[in-house]
């Protein structure tokens, strides 16, 4: 994405800038001093990484939930289109998973909000710990989650998820905090809201049963 790059192509553009008015300045003969080019194509060329860096930062912040730390909903979208993109120009398998968590307003309603956030936190950890580093783990709003898997068969995605699901049963077992998930494959002659539609319609079945993992394989 542009703002990755944007501190290397502002201080590229600020260099060039500063280059083109020396020569410029050689060229018409112009009563400048090089010395003076060479600052000015050295305060562009700074400038430019320091500008890009908090772009970066600003946009980085723009897509980062706040209190998990995840990608958000926005950055979801974005990262979904793309890799959809890139995974049809390279016959990639691509699958997203939304995750739920089990009851989580009577958890919020029995020990406060101030113990829901830090399961959610705990629980964020543990999706993005057991998600490969190119998978894209989101938090979709409130006690709901979503992950972008990669590269990976809807098999292997499930396969992730189950792994997933036993470490949050496992980990915290004072509160018997569970999750439930949907996974879909993304098929290259269906649309984005078609996935996520089913996507949903596969966590709502698992949500039925509770501490489960539904696959939509067709």
């Amino acid at each position: 994405m542009f703002y990755n790059y944007a501190g290397l192509i502002l201080s590229t553009l600020g260099t060039l800038i500063g280059i083109t008015g020396g020569y410029l300045d050689l060229a018409l003969q112009i009563s400048y001093k090089g010395l003076l080019w060479t600052g000015i194509t050295f305060v562009f060329s700074v400038g430019g990484f320091v500008i890009g860096g908090l772009i970066r930062k600003l946009s980085i912040i723009s897509h980062t939930d706040f209190l998990t730390g995840l990608w958000n909903r926005r950055y979801f979208y974005l990262m979904l289109q793309e890799q959809r993109l890139r995974s049809t120009g390279q016959r990639a398998q691509l699958c997203v998973a939304m995750i739920d968590v089990d009851g989580f307003k009577a958890i919020n309603d029995s020990y406060g909000h101030t113990v829901g956030d830090e399961l959610l936190s705990g629980l964020a950890t543990i999706l993005k710990r057991n998600a490969k580093s190119t998978d894209i783990v989101t938090r979709w709003g409130g006690d709901e989650f979503a992950i972008i898997f990669s590269g990976i068969t809807v098999e292997n995605a499930r396969e992730v998820m189950e792994r997933i699901r036993n470490l949050v049963e496992t980990a915290f077992l004072p509160y018997r905090l569970t999750i439930s998930a949907g996974i879909v494959p993304l098929r290259t002659n269906r649309d984005l809201n078609e996935l996520l539609m089913r996507a949903d319609q596969a966590l709502y079945t698992a949500k039925t049963q509770k501490n489960t993992i539904i696959t939509v394989t067709d």
